[in-house]
């Protein structure tokens, strides 16, 4: 399938923007929350793509995902709780509650002990909005042939309508009447503008994505983003578009190649730098004097240290693992569902078969 060096490259940024957003939180100055929005967007982008084969099969479908998102994700949530129950004092507020463990590797918000709704890996938050994403997709794809798209949206805001009207303070009505799950819906518009053949000139698209980023950067430095979906999404969305239109000018040099090694990584980069930015935060202090996460010597060598132990966990354990996880999903005897043969859909004829060694749109993270 058509190979997208430009949204990889992308992914990169986002989850360096992130690891950056993280190690200066506590400072109360800081941006790079607005990472987590191009994920989503992107998600919504490739969800689209992949839905454009007419082959493609709900447990397909289903098998493909969870083997991408479950594998390493479990594993260092695994960690988290044996940091919990080994060492509780370099933990925040998280504790070895069995529960919360369970809740957590099954995408189950909950609210932990600081009261934030996070899972024990506090940015699996993101995941369980993923796969909520998913579970809607599947939906989809079991019970229509045709705007797929269209009717994956409509569950979405069917879902925020339910958790705004449910008159509660829960964990339900928090967390789905969140507005960012409407960036997945504008990831399938920048989908279908591309898929039209929206091109924008270099020059100016290249000026459009600088202006979203540093748009989203200066709401978030200086604390505005009261409305995420119009603050981040939106720009996010625009980002993502724009980006699209620079696809011919990637080239092929070193930085191109290790710019899309990063963003090939970028999901093990995103579930592993929380085990970095606390080390650098609470241990180095005591093993190098005068150390500070939060200088700019610190925040380099924090951010340069996460993004290669993140690149190493892709190489040596995500991908192994998703591999793995794909071929034994995918041995499961087929379950007989309502599948689309018919062309018409989605489709394009871009050939989305998922084969994840590749740049975007195949290795898809959200996060």
């Amino acid at each position: 399938m058509q190979k997208l060096k430009s949204l990889t490259v992308l992914r990169a940024v986002a989850a360096i923007t992130v690891i950056f957003f993280h190690i200066m939180s506590p400072t109360g100055h800081t941006f790079g929350e607005f990472g987590v929005d191009i994920f989503f967007v992107i998600s919504g982008f490739v969800i689209a793509l992949v839905l454009d084969n007419p082959e493609l099969t709900t447990q397909r479908f289903l098998a493909d995902r969870i083997a991408r998102i479950v594998p390493l994700y479990w594993v260092l949530t695994f960690g988290v709780f044996a940091g919990a129950l080994i060492a509780p004092e370099l933990l925040n507020s998280t504790t070895a509650d069995l529960g919360n463990l369970l809740k957590s590797l099954f995408f189950i918000p909950y609210r932990k002990e600081s009261g934030q709704i996070f899972p024990m890996l506090f940015v699996g938050w993101t995941l369980n909005y993923e796969m909520l994403f998913y579970v809607v997709t599947a939906v989809s794809l079991m019970l229509v042939r045709r705007h797929r798209l269209l009717f994956t949206s409509a569950l979405i805001l069917a879902i925020f309508c339910a958790a705004k009207a449910w008159d509660s303070h829960g964990v339900f009505t928090a967390f789905y009447s969140n507005p960012r799950i409407f960036e997945f819906p504008l990831g399938f518009m920048a989908y279908q503008l591309w898929k039209f053949g929206v091109r924008i000139t270099l020059p100016l698209a290249g000026c459009m994505a600088v202006a979203a980023y540093a748009w989203m950067a200066y709401i978030n430095w200086h604390d505005l983003s009261d409305a995420p979906l119009l603050y981040y999404g939106l720009p996010a969305f625009v980002l993502i578009a724009s980006t699209l239109s620079l696809e011919s000018a990637m080239g092929s040099g070193s930085f191109t190649r290790a710019a899309i090694f990063i963003g090939n990584a970028s999901y093990a980069i995103y579930l592993s730098h929380p085990y970095c930015v606390e080390a650098a935060r609470k241990l180095l202090p005591d093993a190098i004097d005068g150390f500070d996460a939060t200088a700019p010597l610190g925040v380099a060598l924090t951010m340069i240290v996460a993004t290669a132990m993140g690149a190493a966990l892709y190489q040596f354990v995500d991908w192994p693992l998703h591999r793995h996880a794909r071929r034994l999903l995918h041995a499961v005897p087929a379950i007989r569902l309502r599948r689309s043969r018919t062309p018409g859909a989605n489709d394009t004829g871009t050939g989305s078969q998922e084969e994840p060694a590749g740049d975007l749109p195949v290795n898809e993270d959200a996060n």
